[in-house]
């Protein structure tokens, strides 16, 4: 077989392979957990491997010639543990069910592309910052698979070294930078698009949602059953918080609230909704919860703000907030949900600040609004 037809066999499962990184794309969009995502992918190269199988150059009864491991060692290099051993999987049953004398020097050069794979990732991709360095270095990598060239038959070990070597060797590095060069430049687009998102839907400051995204998250989640528990706002405010800017200058008064945000969100479950919603002013939304149980939650981020100073550049800075707590038992709009929790606030500002109120509301029934407390 001339050179060119040994590498046409690379041709389709490459193309393959190619069109499924952009699937990757779509995965990284979705928001999808990490580990799922490498799932994934780990079984679309593993499926690449085994269509490479498919269409191999037969050696001898049983020995075959293919570039499955270059598939395998890219899963293992770009997903993991995890997509490494899914590819890993996927290509060791293939080739035992293909079987033969040549099986287990298959097997052991699967083994081989996947720890390349892996070692790859953990010790020279941090070493090289050049791409094309590190790309090439992992295609040489992956061709330590022929190390299992002796398990063949003493008859077929040489012939298939001069033959067949240096074609896996240009195979594998063209493919490690082709697949390299594809999957980073995927993964720039997602980590940019998730740069974007978050500036649109991220407070700068605290890193908590902001006014519009907390409205948008409260909205999405509008046909949730609530079953007999209810929902929850709560409306903080720092207490005199011009004096803390007036006293110890903005700088330290945004750490102050940067360090507030932290210590409330301990107190929060992680799908609960904390975003900031101007200034000193935040909100909370409490769903599927109990009228006691979100009294608790509000009283304990009370508690949490005020329980230590609060440290920025060497001053020790003492802070308190005041809450309101509405609960209702059916889920109303934000608007209406924060109307309630606001009027609360006011109550809460009138009996002393550093305090919690807390009120159950019926849906669209709403006591008079209270006069304002001056800041």
């Amino acid at each position: 077989m001339l050179p060119l037809e040994k590498i046409a066999i690379f041709a389709d499962p490459v193309a393959l392979a190619l069109v499924l990184v952009y699937v990757y794309s779509f995965f990284g969009s979705a928001r999808w957990k990490p580990h799922v995502v490498n799932l994934i992918m780990g079984g679309i190269f593993g499926l690449s491997a085994v269509y490479a199988m498919s269409n191999p150059i037969p050696i001898a009864d049983g020995v075959i010639v293919d570039f499955r491991s270059l598939f395998i060692g890219i899963a293992a290099a770009f997903f993991g543990v995890i997509g490494g051993l899914v590819a890993l999987v996927l290509g060791a049953l293939t080739r035992i069910y293909v079987g033969g004398s040549g099986m287990i020097a298959g097997l052991t050069g699967i083994g081989l592309a996947t720890a390349m794979g892996m070692a790859w990732a953990l010790w020279v991709r941090p070493r090289l910052a050049n791409d094309f360095k590190a790309f090439l270095v992992l295609g040489v990598m992956i061709t330590a698979h022929l190390a299992s060239l002796p398990l063949l038959p003493r008859e077929l070990q040489w012939p298939f070294l001069i033959d067949m070597g240096p074609i896996f060797l240009i195979a594998n590095v063209l493919g490690a930078i082709l697949f390299g060069k594809l999957i980073t430049r995927e993964r720039t687009l997602m980590r940019e698009r998730e740069e974007l998102r978050s500036a649109v839907t991220t407070d700068p400051l605290t890193q908590l949602l902001n006014r519009s995204a907390a409205l948008h998250t409260y909205d999405g989640r509008r046909d949730r059953r609530i079953g007999s528990d209810g929902t929850a706002m709560l409306c903080i405010d720092v207490d005199h918080f011009k004096k803390i800017n007036d006293t110890h200058g903005h700088l330290r008064g945004d750490k102050v609230l940067v360090e507030i945000a932290k210590r409330m969100s301990l107190c929060l479950r992680p799908d609960d909704i904390f975003a900031r919603m101007s200034g000193d002013e935040f909100v909370i939304v409490l769903d599927n919860l109990t009228s006691d149980h979100a009294e608790t939650v509000a009283q304990r981020c009370r508690k949490t703000v005020s329980a230590t100073p609060i440290v920025a550049d060497g001053a020790e800075i003492f802070v308190s907030v005041s809450i309101g707590c509405a609960w209702l038992s059916e889920r109303p709009n934000f608007s209406d949900l924060r109307t309630a929790a606001d009027q609360v606030l006011y109550r809460a500002k009138a009996e002393g600040r550093d305090r919690m109120a807390f009120e159950t509301f019926k849906p669209g029934v709403l006591p008079p609004m209270p006069q304002p407390v001056a800041v």
